[in-house]
């Protein structure tokens, strides 16, 4: 899972300097985050691995982009 390790490395860069990130790049590691934990639960899920959740993380993703434009950038982080 280096892939996966790299991109874990890239968010929390992110998040440490979210004021310097523009509002698509913020948008699009969001983006990216969402499907990399949609992957990784699928391989995991598939290898037997983890159990199912009653909520995912990843279902809330969508609708904080749905509110994106107007998130400070704390929340963003």
């Amino acid at each position: 899972m280096p892939v996966t390790s790299d991109f874990v490395r890239e968010l929390f860069a992110a998040a440490n300097q979210i004021d310097v990130l523009s509002t698509s790049e913020s948008r699009r590691l969001i983006e990216r985050a969402a499907s990399t934990i949609k992957d990784q639960r699928k391989r995991l899920a598939a290898l037997g691995y983890i159990l199912p959740l009653t909520q995912d993380v990843t279902a809330d993703l969508p609708k904080l982009l749905r509110h994106f434009n107007g998130m400070p950038p704390q929340l963003m982080a």
